[in-house]
């Protein structure tokens, strides 16, 4: 067996330096890269590539784990260009500023194992590759940035609502009826393990994880931060609780909430959380559906400046948010109203002052058919769902994905925004290697999430799924 084991051995000789893998490792770089033709060789008769070593060093650590230790450089994106590394793998190198959202096409259908179909998907954040971590049951698993391998994590949770990647080692789970966010760590040592960490609401260890977020997503303070919205099992009180992602340990309590007699409304627990990075705030939404209609709180704090007041708040109750964002950079919030269906956006550079009283939403959809809406009761919007990502604004509607992008205006036009609808539909069907076919009736769509230049998502009834790339045509980096 030692001598067949010799005999896989691929030996390189790059620049200078000896590098000793296997064909199987090599291949990972897909059919169109000169890598799959290099068959086992000796250290003696070494294949010879007259490249720089240290880049093909980092290139073969990716090939072999999937990921890098560190954010990749244009040299190394470079490098893999040269190489004709796999689409798939160019794309989960790229940056955010690659991100295409015209050219999204399907590329990938990552199976689940189980009867499970996924609630909840998250993709680690750029600089990183873009690793694809998913939630079926009480199962998280993670595919690495090439999609060609996966490891999972099983935790005590039944259903997992609220899912995040902090790193492609590292995701974070919650579920609304079970206590505790779940700390699920992906090792090569251990591909399948129980989660070993739970955070819980200091003083109150029953209480359920409604969403979480982390400033490591996107533009980390020092130390980098997990915010986790918790409810109290006796639902009468809610919190946002901040941790140290460094210690694990809680830093801060923000926005604590009690529920005072039947006016549930008093206390409306956030369901949903976001970090602007580059403005240093979070964003905490949540709503409360009752006999009067559904009503809605939006909140963005200023975690260095106060746990108990935040910096603007609005109490929803017109046309109430179905699900609400917001841009680091367009400095805007948007939201799909639950009764309309119709987009809205609200300046956040005009959120407070001498605006504080005024209506913060324009409407960047048909208005009038908004008015209407409004008036009749109808809940067109429920069930959709809006996310942002670089520049461009995402709007899921059952089956189907909007994009919405900034109009450059004059400086003459008073500097105000306004926004285009690009593109409507569901996409083209995934067509897999080898000709598989992939998706073809499009279901409802259940979670999203967007990373890289990559956007993933899990559809109802669906064990598995969907990565949708932007072209590797569209991917270019300077030499």
């Amino acid at each position: 067996m030692a001598s067949n084991s010799a005999a896989a051995i691929v030996t390189l000789n790059v620049g200078g330096e000896l590098f000793q893998t296997t064909a199987a490792t090599l291949s990972r770089a897909g059919a169109s890269s000169p890598f799959s033709s290099l068959g086992p060789s000796s250290p003696s008769d070494p294949h010879f590539l007259d490249r720089d070593p240290r880049l093909f060093e980092l290139l073969l650590s990716f090939l072999r784990r999937g990921r890098l230790a560190s954010p990749p450089s244009a040299a190394l994106l470079a490098e893999a260009l040269h190489f004709k590394l796999d689409g798939s793998l160019l794309a989960s190198l790229s940056p955010a500023s690659a991100f295409a959202p015209l050219s999204l096409r399907p590329s990938a259908l990552l199976p689940l194992t189980g009867r499970v179909a996924p609630s909840a998907v998250a993709i680690s954040p750029s600089p990183h590759p873009a690793s694809v971590v998913a939630a079926h049951g009480g199962v998280v698993t993670c595919f690495d940035a090439a999609l060609a391998s996966r490891a999972s994590v099983l935790t005590p949770l039944p259903a997992v609502d609220s899912l995040v990647a902090v790193s492609p080692a590292l995701a974070l789970a919650g579920a609304r009826d079970f206590p505790g966010v779940h700390l699920c760590r992906f090792s090569d040592d251990a591909p399948a393990a129980a989660a070993p960490e739970v955070l819980s609401w200091p003083g109150s260890t029953s209480a359920t994880v409604l969403a979480v977020a982390a400033t490591a997503a996107s533009g980390a303070p020092s130390p980098p931060l997990l915010f986790a919205s918790f409810e109290s099992a006796r639902r009468n009180s809610s919190a946002v609780v901040a941790f140290d992602l460094n210690s694990l340990s809680p830093v801060a309590e923000i926005g604590r909430k009690e529920v005072f007699g039947a006016d549930v409304e008093a206390a409306i627990p956030a369901a949903k959380l976001g970090w602007l990075g580059g403005h240093s705030l979070l964003l905490a939404a949540g709503s409360h559906s009752g006999p009067a209609g559904v009503v809605g709180d939006i909140r963005l704090w200023d975690v260095r400046a106060s746990a108990t007041v935040p910096v603007w708040e609005v109490r929803e109750k017109e046309d109430c948010f179905a699900d609400v964002t917001a841009s680091d950079a367009l400095s805007t919030m948007f939201k799909v109203g639950a009764t309309s269906g119709e987009v809205f956006m609200a300046d956040l550079r005009r959120l407070g002052g001498d605006d504080i009283g005024l209506e913060p939403w324009v409407c960047i959809g048909d208005g009038q058919r908004a008015a209407v809406a409004a008036a009749s009761g109808k809940k067109e919007g429920n069930g959709h769902r809006i996310e942002c990502h670089c520049n461009w604004v995402f709007v899921a509607r059952g089956a189907d994905v909007e994009v919405w992008s900034q109009v450059e205006l004059a400086t003459e036009a008073g500097g105000k925004k306004v926004m285009r609808r690009n593109w409507v539909g569901s996409g083209p069907s995934v067509a897999m290697a080898g000709g598989e076919e992939g998706v073809k009736e499009k279901a409802k769509i259940v979670s999203w999430a967007f990373g890289g230049s990559r956007m993933a998502l899990a559809r109802a009834d669906k064990q598995s799924v969907e990565v949708w790339d932007s072209a590797p045509a569209a991917i270019y980096v300077k030499p």
